[in-house]
């Protein structure tokens, strides 16, 4: 199996399951990932997703492209449209809160897979690195987009353009991890923030995710609208009303009930 899937009460915790590859980034890993997401969605209100062993990602596996390579016509736009959209879309797109729990390197896809996540924890000894430059090809994985996004286009470039590692202390002052701990508490850390937001509005959550994506690309009266329209929709569920009735009544909301 290249991808362990564990539920630890209302956490679901995906484990790609390569260390031999430093966790390489195959179809069978990459489906896993996309089904431990959908399993997820079903049974948990959280997701961590971190490496066994030495690394987190160390970006593509491109060993089943060896025979096009050795005939000068790897089909890469294929193989990123086949694996590592689909990945990166079910990440963006899953129905609660995804922490990435980067223990290693998270270098070229695999960075791509970290940024995606909501939220990123970093052991102290882990790092990014946007490898592509390095075999002479651009950012995949919506790793321009989102370095672009969150630090901005100079520091993107710089960052891409050198292929350096971006050690997890620079990562949190560039604000691309959130929170940095001790390599050994590094899963404990990201498990226990993911149990916190379980305790959360799930829904609230993954609309404010898609609120906020939208805000970075869409000028001001867009976001408005969208806002009026999310904030409808929001109204009218039960955790909006459990929320204001806890609320009123000076307790702690309890929207694992709504």
């Amino acid at each position: 199996m290249s991808v362990r899937y564990e539920l630890d009460r209302d956490v679901a915790v995906i484990t790609l399951d390569r260390p031999d590859r430093f966790n390489a980034i195959d179809q069978a890993l990459a489906d896993g990932v996309i089904a431990g997401l959908d399993r997820a969605a079903g049974e948990s209100r959280a997701v961590v997703i971190t490496g066994a062993g030495k690394a987190f990602c160390s970006g593509a596996d491109l060993a089943d492209l060896k025979e096009e390579y050795g005939r000068g016509e790897p089909d890469l736009e294929a193989l990123i449209r086949r694996r590592f959209n689909p990945l990166i879309e079910a990440v963006l797109d899953a129905p609660l809160p995804v922490l990435a729990a980067v223990n290693g390197a998270a270098a070229g896809a695999g960075m791509g897979l970290a940024l995606a996540c909501d939220l990123r924890v970093m052991a102290d000894t882990a790092f990014l690195m946007s490898a592509f430059i390095n075999v002479a090809l651009i950012p995949d994985s919506g790793s321009a987009w989102f370095l672009a996004h969150m630090v901005g286009v100079s520091r993107a470039l710089e960052i891409t353009y050198t292929g350096r590692r971006v050690s997890a202390g620079e990562a949190a002052e560039l604000g691309l991890a959130h929170r940095v701990v001790p390599a050994e508490r590094m899963l404990e850390e990201a498990k226990s923030w993911a149990a916190e937001l379980a305790d959360g509005p799930k829904d609230a959550y993954v609309a404010t995710r898609r609120l906020v994506r939208s805000a970075a690309a869409s000028p001001l009266a867009a976001t408005l609208e969208e806002e009026a329209r999310l904030q409808g929709e929001l109204g009218r569920r039960p955790a909006h009303l459990e929320g204001m009735s806890a609320f009123l009544e000076k307790r702690k909301p309890d929207f694992r009930g709504t």
